[in-house]
C-alpha cells in the first residue's frame, strides 16, 4: 500500500465519524470529492501540457485546490499519472497545504469555531425556502447541509 493513501483514510473515517457525531454536515465530505475530481482532473491537464510543450496549469491553482479540500485528488493524480513527484519545492508546499487544511478542519471540531458553523447551516437551512423554489432542490440541499 502506498503511504500517501493513508492521509484519503484517515480523511474518510474522519469524515465518516464526525458526520456520525453529527458534528459535520455531508456536504463537507461532498465539498471533499468534488474538489478532489477537480484537482485530479487539473493534474492531468497539466501533465498533459507538460507532455506537448503546451500552456501549464499554475502551480498556485494547484495548491489552492489541495488547501481548499481537493488534496486527496490531487495525491491520487501525483501518484497515478506520475506527475509534479520530483520538484521538492512544489510537494514541501503541497504537503503544508494537506497540513493547514487538517488542521482547519480540526478546527471545526472545537466548540466555539463548531458553534459558529452549526450556526451558519442552520440559518442557510431556514433559508432554503427564498434561496430555491423547487421542492426537490430544497430537500438536496437540507439533506447535505443538515446536522445529524
Amino acid at each position: 500500500m502506498n503511504h500517501h493513501y493513508i492521509w484519503i483514510y484517515l480523511l474518510i473515517f474522519g469524515l465518516a465519524g464526525s458526520y456520525g457525531l453529527g458534528l459535520t454536515p455531508l456536504m463537507l465530505a461532498l465539498l471533499y470529492v468534488l474538489l478532489s475530481l477537480g484537482a485530479y482532473v487539473f493534474y492531468k491537464k497539466d501533465k498533459a501540457a507538460a507532455i506537448k510543450g503546451t500552456w501549464r496549469v499554475p502551480e498556485k491553482t494547484l495548491h489552492l485546490l489541495a488547501l481548499l479540500g481537493g488534496w486527496p485528488g490531487a495525491i491520487i493524480a501525483q501518484q497515478r499519472l506520475r506527475h509534479k513527484t520530483q520538484k521538492v519545492s512544489f510537494r514541501v508546499i503541497f504537503w503544508l497545504t494537506l497540513m493547514l487544511n487538517f488542521s482547519l478542519l480540526a478546527c471545526l471540531h472545537t466548540k466555539q469555531i463548531h458553534g459558529v458553523f452549526s450556526q451558519g447551516l442552520v440559518m442557510l437551512n431556514h433559508n432554503v425556502d427564498t434561496l430555491f423554489s423547487d421542492g426537490q432542490s430544497k430537500r438536496f440541499v437540507l439533506f447535505f447541509t443538515m446536522l445529524r
